[in-house]
């Protein structure tokens, strides 16, 4: 069991949530009785999952190694350590020959209850006699983000499939795994890549995040929309989420005339990446465009916004990104811009017209109990309207029958008469865009290449 003084003294906690409790009970007890712990705890972000193991490290007084899959997160528990006064050692790539010596004698000299590294640091001190001195009466071993095992091990990562080797190197009387977000893929990996094939003891909390309110907006345009979301009081700080690194910077460099903003992908160099991440970290107002690279090392608790400019592939990817946001526990608005292109196999949760949290909850495997939600844009509407639609429909609407690409044109042009129903920043190429989706959509008719608005039926609203 824990100590609840000591909690208060270290932590500066009165209590544990349950599943905090449950854990760290667990490898207290067995810890106690010299048996074995093989847990996988499934604990949505923001849930504090990190005094898991830094409680038992203040407790038993023996060694914690925690295996992290970037440098940014293992910073940041270097820093949690220190503030709770558990002595605590960074091994990573890119040390100095000298320092890494340093770091490994201290480890020797039972200097440092905590070791925080990666798989690669680990596998390279596999090669010598250095990874004995950090096996060396080892209570603990953490796996965080366990998932990059299943989603990173078979393509840029190939190191995270050797943790299950590394394991059994170091031998650690516990295993502690943490993801956010799981389904049966991932489930399954970790159970052979971290638990040798057998089944852990599983610890799964709900990925419900109460605080977060889902927006699914059929997009005209996706920067303009990015752009009037990102408007709105209170919803800075921002993250923007895209599927390239090229769509990053450009998305970035569209959006600079409105917001402080910077890209992030994992091409950049080191130095530059800590730039950003720390101008990021410390900005009240900013907005990070950024590939999924910077998901995992977001440690910033005020993030108001998250949108996604195109419909994640998986719902535990989209779960992990969007739940970047709201750690402070306040609202945060996840948004997903999507278009008739997008085919993501979960695309129908954000485009069926059902309950956008209910669906998610399901293809995660939990069977929510009530009908609808209090946040989502389908159970509660936003009463949002697209960038551009109110625009667009009055200039057909003042000119009726004008051709399709003049209309772009005049809507994009910035001549004194044409400002009343203008699109300031568009591209005449994103106004056609958005003239061929509101067309399909019935919103416009086209007759004889000209555009007109439908007839309303007499007595009847033109609802969307």
């Amino acid at each position: 069991m824990y100590n609840p003084q000591l909690l208060k003294e270290r932590f500066g906690i009165p209590y544990l949530r349950p599943y905090q409790e449950l854990i760290i009970s667990r490898i207290m007890e067995c810890a106690e009785n010299g048996k074995n712990a093989r847990i996988l705890a499934v604990m949505p972000t923001g849930s504090g999952k990190s005094l898991c193991f830094m409680y038992p490290a203040a407790a038993l007084e023996r060694r914690c190694i925690i295996i992290y899959p970037l440098l940014s997160l293992m910073n940041d528990q270097e820093k949690r350590f220190r503030e709770a006064g558990i002595p605590a050692v960074i091994l990573r790539g890119g040390l100095g020959q000298e320092e890494r010596r340093r770091r490994i004698e201290c480890i020797r000299q039972n200097e440092a209850a905590a070791v925080i590294t990666n798989p690669e640091t680990l596998l390279s001190l596999m090669k010598g006699n250095g990874i004995d001195v950090i096996a060396k009466d080892t209570e603990l071993l953490v796996i965080d983000e366990a998932h990059t095992a299943v989603t990173w091990g078979s393509s840029f990562r190939p190191s995270y499939l050797e943790i299950g080797r590394i394991i059994n190197r170091i031998r650690p009387r516990s295993i502690l795994a943490f993801t956010a977000t799981m389904d049966s893929a991932i489930e399954e990996g970790i159970e052979k890549h971290i638990f040798s094939g057998i089944a852990p003891y599983m610890v799964h909390c709900s990925a419900d995040r109460e605080n977060i309110f889902y927006h699914a907006v059929k997009s005209l345009s996706k920067i303009r929309d990015t752009e009037a979301i990102l408007s709105k009081g209170c919803s800075r700080p921002a993250v923007i989420f895209c599927r390239s690194r090229l769509e990053a910077e450009r998305t970035a460099e569209a959006l600079s005339p409105s917001f402080s903003i910077r890209s992030y992908h994992a091409g950049m160099e080191r130095e530059r990446k800590e730039e950003v991440e720390k101008w990021f970290l410390h900005s009240s107002d900013g907005v990070l465009a950024s590939t999924k690279a910077y998901g995992l090392g977001v440690d910033k608790k005020d993030i108001r916004t998250v949108v996604h400019l195109s419909v994640p592939e998986t719902a535990p990817d989209f779960l992990q990104e969007a739940g970047r946001g709201g750690r402070d526990g306040k609202r945060m608005d996840s948004y997903v811009l999507y278009s008739d292109k997008d085919l993501s196999p979960i695309a129908r949760i954000f485009t069926s017209g059902k309950c956008i949290r209910r669906a998610l909850l399901r293809v995660m495997g939990e069977n929510p109990e009530t009908e609808g939600c209090l946040a989502c844009s389908v159970c509660i509407p936003d009463h949002y309207r697209r960038a551009g639609e109110d625009e667009i429909l009055s200039w057909i609407r003042f000119h009726p029958f004008i051709k399709e690409g003049n209309a772009a044109l005049s809507l994009t042009a910035s001549h004194p008469f044409l400002r009343r129903h203008r699109l300031p920043r568009w591209k005449e190429e994103e106004a056609l865009e958005a003239i061929r989706i509101l067309a399909d959509e019935g919103r416009i008719r086209r007759i004889a290449g000209h555009l007109v608005l439908p007839m309303r039926p007499c007595g009847r609203k033109n609802n969307r």
